[in-house]
């Protein structure tokens, strides 16, 4: 069918006086013979009625009839837990499912076909290749998100074939996920539903995090299946070395039980816990009777750098407390004079304490040097402030970039007051007491405080005032502080040594301040979260056959998202074998980086984030690969599951031995049929080149032609 932009009649009436001009045109030309002046007529008209046709905008549109082979997607489940189900090996398994499937019948629909376990796996669609592609050592089965991610891939789908023994152990339940789709699921059931007689371990409980020399509970659930009377041997391996080992005895046919040892780590660093059940005779499967876990064992014992401004009872109380605790290394220094100290000059190295604590300092004989010294090291170190009497306030204005409090206006003299809590400070780390916050906090003895004023510093805390008894408003008297991944606190009065030594009537109030100062310690060398540069895998441990995904995020100094950093990550084995990377951005401050084929193993990592030549930060961690059991603890199928999703999305359940009639079932609800849709194509000639060098074309020669002719 042909258009126009104007209305036809107009077209030939203006084609008509086009051919017109060019017959007027050549007609008074004397100098031409006959032949010459028809030639030359042609080829005028014939150029002025294109460059009219293409001003005329003509369109023409064709309709054609088209047929779409319709979208098919075929899962199979990949994971380990499929020949268990099929109580078959992996290659006969792949083999019955290549030569179960009508090949021939699906190929006549688009057919796309993938692996799934953790994730989707492309397959070759050629049947020959399927027994050498299926390899089911899939670590995790994620039914959820493979139903998820094969839509979004094709999303013009017009059924899912599942094979599947219908077992998932990662993500929630597709049911909901495939009712939402809107398109059939065809279920092709895979296994045996009978529960084999077995013994397992169902999971660990333990801390993720703990400390050196300090006992960690490690908790063991057992399961067992036609086991009643049998006694079983669990034993505790750390690294692979025995640690201890316990007996049970089984009472029950289907029994759970909990066995709990203790461990305590000596080293720091990252150590694999394993609990084991010593096989059974009888037992459908050995894999599943030993689980791990990993666990980041910190080094408990801390060093602190204690600095004096003279010796007084806080600072000689504060040296008792703190050498009754075994995990702290003390080192102390106390002022003498301007160039010297009591203990020993300052040490040369101050970035190797895990914390600072400054009793008193700095008084009047502090040398600015060290000063400088200590406030570059606070701006990585956590530092806690103690004001005493002998703290010189104006020297103390050096390290105001470091403290969460500092001195506004300076005033001689000293006031007596009493130290009352804010109620922010009950949901606070520092004070989560053992017997809770004491009710009798207002007898404890008071404090001894400046009457200079104080600035509480930005994002610092005011956990505790200093109230006079002169009537005066509260002023700032414990104050914390956590800004880029640094903690600081400061107490500013002095007095403490008075709450050490309480009568026997305060049995409640005589601990308070060696607990607090314990807290205080503790949350000031506690690692921080909040951080510029974050890297963390998204699993401490991993399947030798799934890929170690780390994800990053990245902020400025403002915690405002950057998407635009370089981030790089090393990551180590224990043979000190190092693997360099460059994490991608995904947007708005986050990054991700997925590594693939990294053999079993204890595996340290660490990356920074630069923009342009400026380091934002740097962050480090552990992961594990190795081999994980969540596919051998259900080694059976699933048909309820299958069935309803099959149901649930309008397809049809069908079990392996009816998978040759898959085909049949797909044709008769109409999903191998193609799908016909008519298609108009169009052609504007306007819109392509040929008229146009046609028009130069025909102009040339006419031109040429008069030339030759002698009247040009």
């Amino acid at each position: 069918m042909l258009q126009l932009a104007w209305p036809p009649f107009l077209y030939v009436l203006l084609l008509s006086l086009t051919v017109a001009f060019a017959v007027w045109t050549y007609r008074h030309t004397h100098a031409l013979t006959r032949r010459q002046r028809l030639l030359l007529t042609l080829l005028r008209s014939t150029t002025l009625g294109l460059v009219l046709t293409l001003l005329a905008d003509p369109l023409l549109v064709r309709t054609e009839r088209r047929q779409t082979p319709p979208e098919l997607a075929l899962l199979i489940d990949d994971s380990a837990s499929m020949p268990l189900a099929a109580r078959d090996s992996s290659r006969q398994l792949a083999r019955q499912l290549q030569q179960a499937l009508p090949w021939d019948a699906l190929r006549t629909a688009r057919l796309h076909v993938y692996g799934l376990g953790a994730a989707l796996r492309p397959l070759p669609d050629e049947p020959s290749h399927l027994t050498d592609s299926l390899r089911f050592r899939q670590t995790r089965t994620d039914l959820n998100q493979a139903i998820l991610e094969v839509q979004q891939r094709h999303p013009h789908l017009r059924a899912i074939v599942l094979i599947s023994d219908g077992q998932f152990n990662t993500g929630p339940s597709p049911l909901y996920s495939a009712e939402r789709l809107g398109i059939p699921i065809f279920t092709v059931a895979v296994g045996d539903t009978a529960r084999p007689r077995d013994i397992w371990i169902d999971r660990i409980e333990t801390n993720t995090l703990a400390y050196t020399r300090t006992r960690l509970p490690v908790t063991a659930h057992l399961q067992a299946r036609g086991f009643a009377g049998a006694e079983v041997t669990i034993r505790l391996e750390v690294d692979g070395r025995e640690i201890e080992r316990q007996r049970h005895t089984f009472s029950a046919q289907e029994e759970q039980a909990t066995i709990t040892f203790t461990y305590e780590p000596q080293q720091p660093g990252l150590h694999r816990l394993g609990l084991y059940v010593e096989p059974v005779s009888g037992e459908f499967l050995n894999s599943n009777n030993g689980e791990s876990v990993f666990v980041r064992v910190l080094e408990r014992r801390r060093r602190i750098l204690l600095l004096g401004a003279a010796p007084e009872p806080d600072l000689a109380n504060l040296q008792r407390l703190l050498a009754q605790n075994a995990d702290l290394e003390v080192t102390t220094r106390v002022q003498r004079d301007d160039r010297r100290f009591y203990g020993g000059p300052l040490p040369d190295s101050l970035e190797a304490f895990d914390l600072i604590i400054l009793a008193g300092y700095p008084g009047r004989e502090a040398s600015m040097t060290d000063l400088e010294r200590i406030a570059a090291a606070a701006e990585r170190i956590p530092l806690l402030f103690l004001l005493s009497p002998q703290t010189d306030l104006r020297r103390l204005s050096v390290l105001s970039e470091v403290l969460p409090a500092r001195p506004d206006q300076i005033l001689p003299g000293h006031v007596n007051v009493a130290f009352q809590l804010r109620p922010e400070a009950r949901t606070h780390a520092v004070f989560d007491l053992p017997g809770g916050i004491p009710d009798a906090l207002e007898q404890l003895p008071p404090l001894r405080t400046t009457l200079s004023t104080w600035t509480v510093a930005p994002e610092a805390r005011l956990l505790a005032v200093a109230r006079s008894t002169d009537g005066a408003s509260p002023t700032p008297l414990l104050v914390v502080q956590e800004r880029g991944g640094h903690r600081r606190a400061a107490l500013l009065g002095s007095g403490t040594w008075r709450w050490s030594s309480l009568p026997e009537t305060f049995d409640e109030l005589r601990t308070f301040w060696e607990t607090l100062l314990n807290n205080l310690m503790q949350w000031l060398t506690a690692p921080s979260e909040n951080q510029q540069v974050r890297i963390r895998p998204e699993r401490d441990t991993f399947g030798e056959d799934e890929p170690v995904r780390l994800l990053g995020e990245v902020y400025d100094e403002r915690l405002a998202p950057v998407s635009d950093a370089t981030v790089t990550v090393e990551v180590w084995d224990a043979d000190s074998t190092r693997y360099p990377f460059r994490m991608e951005s995904t947007g708005n401050g986050r990054y991700r980086l997925e590594i693939d084929n990294l053999p079993q193993g204890l595996y340290r990592y660490r990356g920074e984030a630069r923009r342009g030549t400026e380091l934002l930060g740097r962050d480090s961690g552990y992961f594990a690969v190795g081999a994980t059991t969540l596919e051998y603890k259900t080694p059976w199928a699933d048909w309820n599951l299958l069935r309803q999703l099959a149901g649930r999305t309008g397809g049809r359940f069908l079990p392996l031995s009816e998978a040759p009639t898959l085909a049949t079932t797909l044709q008769q609800a109409g999903l191998l049929t193609p799908s016909e849709t008519l298609v108009q194509a169009e052609w504007r000639p306007r819109m392509t080149w040929p008229p146009l060098v046609l028009i130069i074309l025909l102009l040339t020669i006419e031109w040429v032609l008069r030339k030759r002719f002698g009247i040009v």
